[in-house]
């Protein structure tokens, strides 16, 4: 189902369970003909030919052909996007956005800018900063008189030096966080925790007045929010 299955993998993967998949109710069929997965969707995923034309569909963590699992957003020329790269990626070489890059270019014309230099590993091993904003160049369609733009707002697993105490302990007593390998899915209570804090750390981070140019409210418009950020972040357009 991807660039690098192989029936020989998902013959073992799925025969010692270990997948991060699951069979889901596709809302495009019949859904009178299963009331649940079968032996047969069970059979499909252990050959390796599991598709979208059943009652029930294989919902995976998208890393088929990309991590990101933005490669179909900008298929349908989607204007604004939001993406978390959460891959193992300790030296900070950003292989899920540029792999992005690389396949919407080649198969859609599209280019992604993606200025990255705030992410980057400093010398005290921290980032300047959680996120970048993207400019997203699509090309000319039949009916377009001029390129259309969106934006794509990547947030990064990163460490600027300012999260709390508990954050800051946890990498000390585990140098790996926060790019532990995917290969262990099975987190104890302190390591969940530790990542739902960063996530958390980097969400408030990205609603700041002074980045979003946005005041504090009960409710912020996503259109709105976006603009702020670009104005923040993107040099304006020739």
């Amino acid at each position: 189902m991807g660039l690098q299955t192989t029936r020989y993998s998902s013959f073992w993967l799925t025969i010692l369970n270990l997948r991060l998949g699951a069979w889901l109710r596709n809302p495009l069929a019949d859904l009178q003909r299963a009331t649940r997965p079968t032996v047969k969707n069970l059979l499909q995923e252990l050959l390796a030919k599991a598709d979208e034309k059943g009652a029930y569909v294989h919902i995976s963590d998208g890393g088929h052909i990309e991590n990101l699992g933005v490669y179909e957003l900008l298929r349908r020329r989607c204007r604004l996007i939001v993406a978390v790269d959460g891959e193992h990626d300790e030296r900070m070489i950003f292989h899920g956005l540029t792999n992005l890059q690389r396949l919407a270019y080649i198969d859609f014309g599209i280019v992604i800018e993606a200025n990255l230099e705030d992410l980057r590993i400093g010398r005290e091993g921290h980032s300047r900063s959680h996120f970048r904003f993207c400019r997203i160049r699509y090309p000319l369609g039949q009916s377009d008189l001029q390129e259309e733009i969106g934006y794509l707002v990547y947030l990064k697993l990163s460490l600027t030096g300012n999260e709390g105490e508990f954050i800051r302990r946890y990498k000390v007593d585990e140098p790996a966080f926060p790019h532990h390998s995917t290969i262990n899915q099975f987190f104890t209570e302190v390591q969940f925790e530790a990542y739902r804090a960063l996530g958390e750390h980097v969400g408030d981070k990205m609603f700041l007045p002074a980045i979003s140019g946005l005041r504090d409210g009960p409710a912020i418009g996503i259109e709105d929010w976006f603009v702020g950020m670009g104005c923040s972040f993107l040099d304006p357009l020739d």
